[in-house]
Protein backbone atom coordinates (compact mmCIF):
# COMPACT_ATOMS: atom_id res chain seq x y z
CA UNK A 1 0.00 0.00 0.00
CA UNK A 2 1.03 3.59 -0.53
CA UNK A 3 0.06 5.80 2.45
CA UNK A 4 0.53 9.56 2.42
CA UNK A 5 3.95 10.60 3.75
CA UNK A 6 6.71 13.08 3.11
CA UNK A 7 9.58 11.42 1.24
CA UNK A 8 12.86 11.59 3.16
CA UNK A 9 15.66 11.73 0.64
CA UNK A 10 18.42 11.42 3.25
CA UNK A 11 17.86 7.85 4.32
CA UNK A 12 20.24 5.80 6.42
CA UNK A 13 18.53 2.51 5.77
CA UNK A 14 21.05 0.49 7.80
CA UNK A 15 20.25 2.57 10.88
CA UNK A 16 16.51 2.25 10.21
CA UNK A 17 16.81 -1.54 9.83
CA UNK A 18 18.22 -1.80 13.36
CA UNK A 19 14.91 -0.48 14.72
CA UNK A 20 12.72 -2.86 12.73
CA UNK A 21 11.38 -6.31 13.47
CA UNK A 22 11.88 -9.39 11.30
CA UNK A 23 8.65 -11.31 10.67
CA UNK A 24 7.92 -14.45 8.66
CA UNK A 25 5.08 -14.73 6.17
CA UNK A 26 4.97 -17.88 4.12
CA UNK A 27 8.45 -18.68 2.84
CA UNK A 28 9.56 -15.07 3.25
CA UNK A 29 11.32 -13.12 5.98
CA UNK A 30 10.58 -9.42 6.18
CA UNK A 31 11.96 -6.30 7.84
CA UNK A 32 9.00 -4.24 8.99
CA UNK A 33 7.77 -1.75 11.53
CA UNK A 34 5.82 -3.27 14.40
CA UNK A 35 2.08 -3.10 13.58
CA UNK A 36 1.33 -2.70 17.31
CA UNK A 37 2.94 0.75 17.23
CA UNK A 38 0.59 1.98 14.48
CA UNK A 39 -2.83 0.54 15.38
CA UNK A 40 -5.95 2.50 16.26
CA UNK A 41 -6.19 0.63 19.54
CA UNK A 42 -7.81 -2.37 17.88
CA UNK A 43 -6.96 -4.56 14.89
CA UNK A 44 -7.05 -1.72 12.33
CA UNK A 45 -3.79 -0.05 11.29
CA UNK A 46 -3.43 3.66 10.58
CA UNK A 47 -1.73 5.37 7.63
CA UNK A 48 1.00 6.68 9.94
CA UNK A 49 3.15 3.55 9.50
CA UNK A 50 6.12 4.82 7.42
CA UNK A 51 6.11 1.70 5.21
CA UNK A 52 2.82 -0.12 5.39
CA UNK A 53 2.61 -3.80 6.31
CA UNK A 54 -0.56 -5.38 7.67
CA UNK A 55 -0.13 -9.00 8.85
CA UNK A 56 -3.91 -9.51 8.81
CA UNK A 57 -3.80 -9.17 5.01
CA UNK A 58 -1.83 -12.42 4.67
CA UNK A 59 -5.01 -14.07 3.36
CA UNK A 60 -5.33 -11.39 0.67
CA UNK A 61 -1.69 -11.83 -0.37
CA UNK A 62 -1.83 -15.62 -0.32
CA UNK A 63 -4.93 -15.88 -2.51
CA UNK A 64 -3.33 -13.31 -4.83
CA UNK A 65 -0.29 -15.59 -5.21
CA UNK A 66 -2.59 -18.43 -6.20
CA UNK A 67 -4.62 -16.31 -8.65
CA UNK A 68 -1.52 -14.93 -10.35
CA UNK A 69 -0.03 -18.43 -10.56
CA UNK A 70 -3.23 -19.63 -12.26
CA UNK A 71 -3.00 -16.75 -14.71
CA UNK A 72 0.69 -17.46 -15.32
CA UNK A 73 -0.13 -21.04 -16.32
CA UNK A 74 -2.64 -19.69 -18.87
CA UNK A 75 -0.08 -17.19 -20.11
CA UNK A 76 2.70 -19.79 -20.47
CA UNK A 77 0.38 -22.09 -22.41
CA UNK A 78 -0.51 -19.33 -24.87
CA UNK A 79 2.78 -17.37 -24.97
CA UNK A 80 5.57 -19.70 -23.80
CA UNK A 81 8.28 -17.39 -25.15
CA UNK A 82 7.08 -14.27 -23.29
CA UNK A 83 7.95 -13.92 -19.57
CA UNK A 84 5.06 -12.87 -17.36
CA UNK A 85 5.26 -9.17 -16.44
CA UNK A 86 3.69 -7.93 -13.19
CA UNK A 87 3.38 -4.42 -11.81
CA UNK A 88 2.99 -4.23 -8.03
CA UNK A 89 1.94 -0.60 -8.20
CA UNK A 90 1.97 0.19 -4.46
CA UNK A 91 4.55 -2.26 -3.16
CA UNK A 92 5.27 -0.73 0.30
CA UNK A 93 7.48 -3.28 2.11
CA UNK A 94 7.56 -5.45 -1.03
CA UNK A 95 5.89 -8.38 0.71
CA UNK A 96 3.64 -9.22 -2.25
CA UNK A 97 6.37 -8.84 -4.89
CA UNK A 98 8.84 -10.91 -2.88
CA UNK A 99 6.40 -13.71 -2.16
CA UNK A 100 5.40 -13.75 -5.84
CA UNK A 101 9.04 -14.06 -6.87
CA UNK A 102 9.47 -17.14 -4.71
CA UNK A 103 6.11 -18.64 -5.71
CA UNK A 104 5.82 -18.13 -9.48
CA UNK A 105 7.50 -20.19 -12.16
CA UNK A 106 10.57 -18.55 -13.69
CA UNK A 107 11.13 -16.59 -15.86
CA UNK A 108 8.99 -13.64 -14.83
CA UNK A 109 9.48 -9.90 -14.37
CA UNK A 110 8.11 -8.06 -11.35
CA UNK A 111 8.16 -4.28 -11.03
CA UNK A 112 7.82 -3.17 -7.41
CA UNK A 113 6.82 0.49 -7.39
CA UNK A 114 6.26 2.87 -4.50
CA UNK A 115 6.23 6.64 -4.08
CA UNK A 116 8.22 6.42 -0.86
CA UNK A 117 12.04 6.28 -1.14
CA UNK A 118 12.06 4.57 2.26
CA UNK A 119 9.81 1.81 0.91
CA UNK A 120 12.14 1.23 -2.04
CA UNK A 121 15.17 1.02 0.26
CA UNK A 122 13.31 -1.41 2.50
CA UNK A 123 12.33 -3.58 -0.47
CA UNK A 124 15.98 -3.87 -1.49
CA UNK A 125 16.94 -4.83 2.08
CA UNK A 126 14.17 -7.44 2.11
CA UNK A 127 15.50 -8.81 -1.17
CA UNK A 128 18.93 -9.18 0.43
CA UNK A 129 17.38 -10.81 3.51
CA UNK A 130 15.82 -13.49 1.29
CA UNK A 131 18.76 -13.83 -1.14
CA UNK A 132 16.67 -12.52 -4.05
CA UNK A 133 18.86 -10.74 -6.58
CA UNK A 134 16.86 -10.98 -9.82
CA UNK A 135 13.27 -10.94 -11.12
CA UNK A 136 12.37 -7.72 -9.23
CA UNK A 137 12.96 -4.20 -10.54
CA UNK A 138 12.15 -1.30 -8.22
CA UNK A 139 10.70 2.03 -9.36
CA UNK A 140 10.04 5.19 -7.34
CA UNK A 141 7.04 6.98 -8.88
CA UNK A 142 3.49 7.95 -8.22
CA UNK A 143 1.70 4.82 -9.43
CA UNK A 144 -0.88 6.78 -11.45
CA UNK A 145 1.92 8.58 -13.28
CA UNK A 146 3.76 5.31 -13.89
CA UNK A 147 0.69 3.52 -15.26
CA UNK A 148 -0.18 6.52 -17.42
CA UNK A 149 3.33 6.53 -18.90
CA UNK A 150 3.17 2.80 -19.56
CA UNK A 151 -0.27 3.04 -21.16
CA UNK A 152 0.72 5.98 -23.36
CA UNK A 153 3.89 4.23 -24.54
CA UNK A 154 2.10 0.85 -24.98
CA UNK A 155 4.40 -0.70 -22.42
CA UNK A 156 1.71 -3.02 -21.14
CA UNK A 157 1.87 -5.31 -18.12
CA UNK A 158 0.24 -8.75 -18.05
CA UNK A 159 -0.83 -8.25 -14.42
CA UNK A 160 -1.35 -5.03 -12.49
CA UNK A 161 -1.98 -5.13 -8.77
CA UNK A 162 -3.77 -2.29 -6.97
CA UNK A 163 -3.78 -2.47 -3.17
CA UNK A 164 -4.34 1.06 -1.83
CA UNK A 165 -5.25 2.23 1.64
CA UNK A 166 -8.98 2.94 1.18
CA UNK A 167 -10.69 3.35 -2.18
CA UNK A 168 -8.98 2.23 -5.42
CA UNK A 169 -11.20 4.48 -7.56
CA UNK A 170 -8.47 7.04 -8.26
CA UNK A 171 -6.10 4.40 -9.66
CA UNK A 172 -8.41 2.24 -11.78
CA UNK A 173 -8.64 4.45 -14.93
CA UNK A 174 -4.89 4.29 -15.57
CA UNK A 175 -4.67 0.64 -14.56
CA UNK A 176 -7.24 -0.56 -17.13
CA UNK A 177 -5.41 1.22 -19.96
CA UNK A 178 -1.94 -0.08 -19.06
CA UNK A 179 -2.73 -3.77 -18.64
CA UNK A 180 -2.25 -5.93 -21.72
CA UNK A 181 -5.14 -7.25 -23.82
CA UNK A 182 -6.27 -10.35 -21.95
CA UNK A 183 -4.27 -9.29 -18.90
CA UNK A 184 -5.34 -9.49 -15.28
CA UNK A 185 -6.15 -6.70 -12.86
CA UNK A 186 -6.17 -7.40 -9.12
CA UNK A 187 -7.91 -4.73 -7.03
CA UNK A 188 -8.38 -4.39 -3.27
CA UNK A 189 -10.82 -1.94 -1.68
CA UNK A 190 -10.83 -1.34 2.06
CA UNK A 191 -13.46 1.43 2.04
CA UNK A 192 -16.14 -1.12 2.91
CA UNK A 193 -18.45 1.31 4.77
CA UNK A 194 -18.78 3.08 1.42
CA UNK A 195 -19.26 -0.06 -0.69
CA UNK A 196 -21.58 -1.74 1.82
CA UNK A 197 -24.00 1.19 1.98
CA UNK A 198 -23.12 2.60 5.41
CA UNK A 199 -22.00 5.86 3.79
CA UNK A 200 -24.31 6.27 0.77
CA UNK A 201 -23.30 9.84 -0.10
CA UNK A 202 -19.63 8.80 -0.24
CA UNK A 203 -20.56 5.86 -2.49
CA UNK A 204 -22.31 8.23 -4.88
CA UNK A 205 -19.24 10.52 -4.95
CA UNK A 206 -16.60 7.81 -5.29
CA UNK A 207 -18.32 5.18 -7.44
CA UNK A 208 -21.23 7.09 -9.05
CA UNK A 209 -23.63 4.51 -7.64
CA UNK A 210 -26.66 4.60 -5.35
CA UNK A 211 -25.62 2.39 -2.44
CA UNK A 212 -27.85 -0.28 -0.92
CA UNK A 213 -27.41 -1.24 2.73
CA UNK A 214 -29.13 -4.58 2.46
CA UNK A 215 -28.99 -7.94 4.24
CA UNK A 216 -26.48 -9.04 1.57
CA UNK A 217 -24.50 -5.78 1.43
CA UNK A 218 -21.10 -7.50 1.19
CA UNK A 219 -22.03 -8.96 -2.18
CA UNK A 220 -23.47 -5.61 -3.26
CA UNK A 221 -20.08 -4.04 -2.50
CA UNK A 222 -18.34 -6.48 -4.85
CA UNK A 223 -20.83 -5.68 -7.60
CA UNK A 224 -20.38 -1.92 -7.16
CA UNK A 225 -16.60 -2.27 -7.54
CA UNK A 226 -16.88 -4.49 -10.64
CA UNK A 227 -19.29 -2.05 -12.29
CA UNK A 228 -16.89 0.83 -11.59
CA UNK A 229 -13.92 -1.01 -13.13
CA UNK A 230 -15.96 -1.85 -16.23
CA UNK A 231 -17.16 1.74 -16.66
CA UNK A 232 -13.57 3.02 -16.43
CA UNK A 233 -12.43 0.47 -19.02
CA UNK A 234 -15.03 1.28 -21.67
CA UNK A 235 -13.65 4.68 -22.83
CA UNK A 236 -10.41 2.84 -23.72
CA UNK A 237 -12.38 0.31 -25.81
CA UNK A 238 -11.82 -2.31 -23.14
CA UNK A 239 -14.16 -4.47 -21.13
CA UNK A 240 -13.96 -6.75 -18.11
CA UNK A 241 -14.41 -10.44 -17.41
CA UNK A 242 -14.57 -11.11 -13.65
CA UNK A 243 -12.64 -14.28 -12.84
CA UNK A 244 -12.88 -14.14 -9.04
CA UNK A 245 -14.55 -11.70 -6.62
CA UNK A 246 -14.06 -12.09 -2.88
CA UNK A 247 -15.29 -10.38 0.26
CA UNK A 248 -13.19 -11.05 3.35
CA UNK A 249 -13.36 -9.44 6.79
CA UNK A 250 -12.92 -5.67 6.24
CA UNK A 251 -12.04 -5.58 2.54
CA UNK A 252 -13.04 -6.82 -0.90
CA UNK A 253 -10.69 -8.22 -3.53
CA UNK A 254 -11.55 -8.72 -7.21
CA UNK A 255 -9.62 -10.21 -10.12
CA UNK A 256 -10.78 -9.20 -13.58
CA UNK A 257 -9.49 -10.01 -17.03
CA UNK A 258 -9.26 -6.94 -19.28
CA UNK A 259 -9.92 -7.37 -23.00
CA UNK A 260 -10.42 -5.10 -26.00
CA UNK A 261 -13.43 -4.97 -28.30
CA UNK A 262 -16.80 -3.33 -28.97
CA UNK A 263 -18.69 -6.60 -28.61
CA UNK A 264 -17.30 -7.15 -25.14
CA UNK A 265 -18.35 -3.67 -24.05
CA UNK A 266 -21.87 -4.41 -25.29
CA UNK A 267 -21.77 -7.65 -23.32
CA UNK A 268 -20.71 -5.74 -20.19
CA UNK A 269 -23.77 -3.50 -20.51
CA UNK A 270 -25.96 -6.60 -20.42
CA UNK A 271 -24.50 -7.27 -16.97
CA UNK A 272 -25.31 -3.78 -15.63
CA UNK A 273 -28.46 -3.21 -13.66
CA UNK A 274 -30.09 -2.45 -10.33
CA UNK A 275 -30.83 -4.51 -7.24
CA UNK A 276 -34.28 -4.20 -5.66
CA UNK A 277 -34.69 -5.11 -1.99
CA UNK A 278 -37.45 -4.97 0.57
CA UNK A 279 -36.10 -4.13 4.05
CA UNK A 280 -39.33 -5.35 5.62
CA UNK A 281 -39.46 -8.96 4.36
CA UNK A 282 -36.03 -9.43 2.67
CA UNK A 283 -37.47 -9.96 -0.84
CA UNK A 284 -34.93 -9.18 -3.54
CA UNK A 285 -34.67 -9.02 -7.32
CA UNK A 286 -32.54 -7.46 -10.04
CA UNK A 287 -33.43 -5.51 -13.14
CA UNK A 288 -31.45 -4.31 -16.13
CA UNK A 289 -30.63 -0.67 -16.66
CA UNK A 290 -34.16 0.75 -17.09
CA UNK A 291 -34.99 1.33 -13.41
CA UNK A 292 -38.32 2.91 -14.45
CA UNK A 293 -39.56 -0.59 -15.29
CA UNK A 294 -39.20 -1.61 -11.65
CA UNK A 295 -42.09 -1.82 -9.21
CA UNK A 296 -41.70 0.52 -6.26
CA UNK A 297 -43.70 -1.82 -4.02
CA UNK A 298 -42.65 -5.23 -2.72
CA UNK A 299 -44.76 -7.93 -4.45
CA UNK A 300 -44.94 -9.89 -1.17
CA UNK A 301 -45.64 -7.39 1.60
CA UNK A 302 -46.34 -4.23 -0.42
CA UNK A 303 -43.74 -2.23 1.51
CA UNK A 304 -41.66 0.37 -0.27
CA UNK A 305 -38.73 -1.21 -2.11
CA UNK A 306 -35.20 0.17 -1.94
CA UNK A 307 -32.83 -0.01 -4.88
CA UNK A 308 -29.09 0.15 -5.47
CA UNK A 309 -27.12 0.68 -8.64
CA UNK A 310 -26.22 0.75 -11.35
CA UNK A 311 -23.93 -2.17 -10.57
CA UNK A 312 -22.72 -5.52 -11.92
CA UNK A 313 -25.54 -8.10 -11.92
CA UNK A 314 -23.68 -10.81 -13.86
CA UNK A 315 -21.49 -13.70 -12.70
CA UNK A 316 -18.81 -12.97 -10.12
CA UNK A 317 -16.45 -15.83 -10.95
CA UNK A 318 -15.09 -17.78 -13.92
CA UNK A 319 -15.41 -21.44 -12.96
CA UNK A 320 -12.41 -22.72 -14.94
CA UNK A 321 -10.16 -20.10 -13.37
CA UNK A 322 -11.44 -20.91 -9.88
CA UNK A 323 -10.88 -24.65 -10.43
CA UNK A 324 -7.29 -23.96 -11.53
CA UNK A 325 -6.79 -21.89 -8.37
CA UNK A 326 -8.19 -24.79 -6.32
CA UNK A 327 -5.69 -27.22 -7.85
CA UNK A 328 -2.81 -24.87 -7.10
CA UNK A 329 -3.97 -24.26 -3.52
CA UNK A 330 -4.37 -27.97 -2.80
CA UNK A 331 -0.78 -28.59 -3.90
CA UNK A 332 0.68 -25.84 -1.70
CA UNK A 333 2.10 -26.41 1.75
CA UNK A 334 0.85 -24.52 4.81
CA UNK A 335 4.36 -23.09 5.11
CA UNK A 336 4.06 -21.38 1.72
CA UNK A 337 0.35 -20.49 2.05
CA UNK A 338 -0.35 -20.01 5.78
CA UNK A 339 -4.11 -19.56 5.24
CA UNK A 340 -4.35 -22.61 2.96
CA UNK A 341 -7.27 -24.18 4.85
CA UNK A 342 -9.48 -21.10 4.55
CA UNK A 343 -8.48 -20.50 0.93
CA UNK A 344 -9.27 -24.08 -0.14
CA UNK A 345 -12.65 -23.87 1.61
CA UNK A 346 -13.40 -20.53 -0.05
CA UNK A 347 -12.44 -21.73 -3.52
CA UNK A 348 -14.62 -24.82 -3.13
CA UNK A 349 -17.65 -22.59 -2.47
CA UNK A 350 -17.23 -20.29 -5.48
CA UNK A 351 -18.39 -22.56 -8.38
CA UNK A 352 -21.55 -23.39 -6.42
CA UNK A 353 -22.15 -19.72 -5.56
CA UNK A 354 -21.82 -18.91 -9.25
CA UNK A 355 -24.85 -21.04 -10.13
CA UNK A 356 -27.13 -19.15 -7.75
CA UNK A 357 -29.16 -15.97 -8.13
CA UNK A 358 -27.83 -12.61 -7.01
CA UNK A 359 -27.69 -12.06 -3.25
CA UNK A 360 -27.49 -14.33 -0.23
CA UNK A 361 -29.67 -15.10 2.78
CA UNK A 362 -28.20 -14.46 6.22
CA UNK A 363 -29.90 -17.21 8.22
CA UNK A 364 -29.23 -15.62 11.61
CA UNK A 365 -30.74 -12.29 10.55
CA UNK A 366 -33.82 -13.98 9.09
CA UNK A 367 -34.34 -16.01 12.27
CA UNK A 368 -33.95 -12.87 14.36
CA UNK A 369 -36.62 -11.14 12.28
CA UNK A 370 -38.92 -14.18 12.59
CA UNK A 371 -38.10 -14.46 16.32
CA UNK A 372 -37.24 -18.16 16.09
CA UNK A 373 -34.19 -20.22 17.02
CA UNK A 374 -31.55 -21.08 14.43
CA UNK A 375 -31.36 -24.67 13.17
CA UNK A 376 -28.14 -26.27 11.99
CA UNK A 377 -26.93 -25.42 8.51
CA UNK A 378 -27.00 -29.14 7.64
CA UNK A 379 -30.72 -29.40 8.47
CA UNK A 380 -31.48 -26.24 6.53
CA UNK A 381 -29.59 -27.56 3.50
CA UNK A 382 -31.46 -30.89 3.53
CA UNK A 383 -34.85 -29.20 3.89
CA UNK A 384 -34.22 -26.73 1.05
CA UNK A 385 -32.98 -29.44 -1.34
CA UNK A 386 -35.89 -31.73 -0.38
CA UNK A 387 -38.31 -29.07 -1.64
CA UNK A 388 -36.55 -28.96 -5.02
CA UNK A 389 -34.53 -25.76 -4.57
CA UNK A 390 -30.82 -25.30 -5.20
CA UNK A 391 -28.49 -24.55 -2.28
CA UNK A 392 -24.98 -23.34 -1.69
CA UNK A 393 -22.97 -21.97 1.20
CA UNK A 394 -21.15 -18.71 0.54
CA UNK A 395 -17.63 -17.60 1.41
CA UNK A 396 -18.88 -14.11 2.27
CA UNK A 397 -20.56 -14.86 5.60
CA UNK A 398 -20.37 -18.07 7.67
CA UNK A 399 -24.11 -18.16 8.47
CA UNK A 400 -25.36 -17.25 5.00
CA UNK A 401 -26.56 -19.32 2.06
CA UNK A 402 -27.26 -18.74 -1.61
CA UNK A 403 -30.31 -20.37 -3.17
CA UNK A 404 -33.05 -19.92 -5.76
CA UNK A 405 -35.60 -20.32 -2.97
CA UNK A 406 -38.10 -17.51 -2.38
CA UNK A 407 -38.20 -15.82 1.01
CA UNK A 408 -41.70 -17.10 2.00
CA UNK A 409 -40.60 -20.71 1.38
CA UNK A 410 -37.36 -20.20 3.29
CA UNK A 411 -39.22 -18.64 6.21
CA UNK A 412 -41.67 -21.55 6.26
CA UNK A 413 -38.80 -24.08 6.27
CA UNK A 414 -37.02 -22.29 9.10
CA UNK A 415 -40.23 -22.20 11.14
CA UNK A 416 -40.83 -25.92 10.54
CA UNK A 417 -37.30 -26.86 11.60
CA UNK A 418 -37.70 -25.16 14.97
CA UNK A 419 -40.64 -27.48 15.74
CA UNK A 420 -38.68 -30.68 15.15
Amino acid sequence: MQPDMEPDMELDIDEIIKKLSVVQEGDLKLYTYSPDDFSDGGSMLTKSMPVFYNPIQELNRSITLIAYKAYQEEHMANHPEVPLKILDSMAASGIRSLRLTLFLTKPHEIFANDLSPLALSLIRKNMELNSISTQIETTNKDCNLLMSEWGTSHRFSHIIDLDPFGTPNYFIPNAVRSVSNGGLLGVTATDTPVLFGVRPSACLRKYNVTALRSSFCKEVGLRILLHYIAKQAHPWMRYIEPVMALSFDHYVRVFVRIRKGKEGITSNFKNFGYILWCPHCDWRDSIHLNIFDANSQCPLCHSKVKFGGPLWIGKLHENDFVLKCSEIAENCTKQTIPSKKRIVKTLNYLPHENQMPLGYFNIHKICDRLQISVSSMEKIERAIIAEGFNYSRTHIEPHAIKSNIDIPSLSRILHALTKE
